[in-house]
């Protein structure tokens, strides 16, 4: 991420937020602009001697005077949420960088959304926005107990009251132990929308398997990468960029990113993960293997695009965009 691109801004309020998480609202410091979004999008918050990491925003749908993001404190914290929960509070500055969206919300007539834990946070926006197109919709919550409920405030609104079903674990209510009745049959016309760690989006997609409903109809965000199983069989493949022609050999134990950073190609740069999509890179030629969790289904076998940092190639040259 180049300095040029990032957004200076200050904590304006530090809240809690249901059991283990806090909200912060951030606000354009002076000189500078919040570039408007849609929801399902996210920011990179640069945590001082730590790097940058995601988080979706869920800032209330009329609201343009600050981004609000909700952090869950992790039991296997990188370093992020821990100094996020610990460390910061309101009138503190941070960079962050604009709104980047790979989790766009569909066009149907229905929807059914499922949040897992803190994976409300895109979902929260994308149900106050369908609300107010009135459409038809359900938001289905799973939290472990009722005290980790985090927006309960904005969910027991009159807009959403009414469409939201909260499900508990403790009270045998998730989603490997009771199937909710709108999954039952198959909607041609409604849409599945779902973030949450990934068993919970592994289990929803059984569940939609079973009831036959068709795989299209899932658009889903996970927290973490999904596993790869054939690492024991990377190849080395060279990728060239178009510009120049000028050829690079990526190694088995390399990735694309590492190969440009080391020769001094300017790339962009985030999660590391495939799962932010920042250094998403158009491909001329060549046939990717894709590893990340951010382009869609659709846009993985158009092979138009690859991410830098996770993904490889399955042809020996991979021509991009570069």
């Amino acid at each position: 991420m180049k300095d040029a691109e990032l957004i200076p801004v200050t904590i304006k309020t530090v809240t809690r937020n249901g059991l283990g998480n806090i909200s912060l609202q951030l606000i354009a410091q002076q000189g500078h602009l919040l570039p408007t979004y849609s929801p399902g999008a996210h920011i990179d918050v640069f945590i001082p001697d730590i790097g940058p990491r995601q988080y979706s925003l869920c800032t209330e749908i009329d609201s343009v005077e600050y981004y609000e993001i909700c952090v869950k404190l992790s039991e296997i914290s990188s370093g992020g949420s821990h100094f996020i929960h610990h460390h910061l509070k309101a009138g503190d500055s941070l960079n962050i960088s604009a709104p980047r969206n790979h989790f766009h919300l569909p066009a149907a007539t229905r929807y059914l959304l499922f949040a897992g834990g803190i994976g409300i946070t895109p979902l929260l926006a994308m149900a106050e926005k369908i609300s107010a197109q009135d459409i038809d919709f359900e938001l289905h919550y799973y939290v472990s107990n009722g005290q980790g409920t985090a927006f309960m405030n904005r969910l027991s609104a009159p807009t959403l009251a009414k469409h939201v079903f909260l499900h508990y674990s403790d009270a045998n209510d998730s989603l490997r132990q009771k199937t909710p009745d709108c999954l039952l049959n198959a909607e041609p016309e409604a849409k599945v929308i779902a973030c949450g760690p990934e068993g919970f989006i592994e289990r929803l997609q059984d569940l939609l398997h079973k009831h036959q409903w068709q795989a299209a109809q899932l658009s889903f965000e996970r927290f973490t990468p999904a596993p790869v199983n054939n690492l024991a069989d990377e190849k080395a493949f060279y990728i060239q960029l178009n510009s120049t022609g000028q050829r690079y050999l990526v190694s088995p134990n390399q990735t694309i990113a590492e190969v440009l950073l080391s020769a001094k190609v300017d790339i962009m740069l985030s999660c590391e993960q495939g799962i932010c999509g920042s250094c998403i890179t158009d491909v001329i030629d060549g046939i990717p293997d894709h590893r990340d969790c951010v382009l869609s289904q659709e846009e993985k076998e158009e092979n138009t695009q690859i991410t830098l940092c996770c993904s490889r190639s399955k042809s020996p040259v991979l021509v991009l965009d570069l």
